[in-house]
């Protein structure tokens, strides 16, 4: 059985790979690691609004699950 991510995880793996898809869409002409770089910087900026603002609640693994939609999406180009 496969383990399952917590809804907030999975929330997280999915705008991650939006942001990324939406990177590509607006420019395919990018490098194939671009998608992955726009979807960690928009996920570090979002945890960091989140300390300083205090109206979320910041979360490194909030954090690597963004990044890692982003890569799935590089990673799914970069294999194409």
């Amino acid at each position: 059985m496969l383990p399952m991510l917590p809804q907030d995880k999975a929330n997280h793996v999915v705008y991650g790979a939006a942001l990324a898809l939406i990177t590509l869409i607006a420019d395919p002409t990018l490098p194939v690691w671009a998608p992955f770089v726009v979807s960690a910087v928009v996920g570090a900026l979002k945890e960091v609004y989140d300390q300083l603002s205090s109206r979320g609640t910041p979360d490194v693994l909030d954090f690597v699950a963004t990044a890692a939609g982003g890569f799935v999406v590089s990673a799914a180009v970069f294999v194409h």
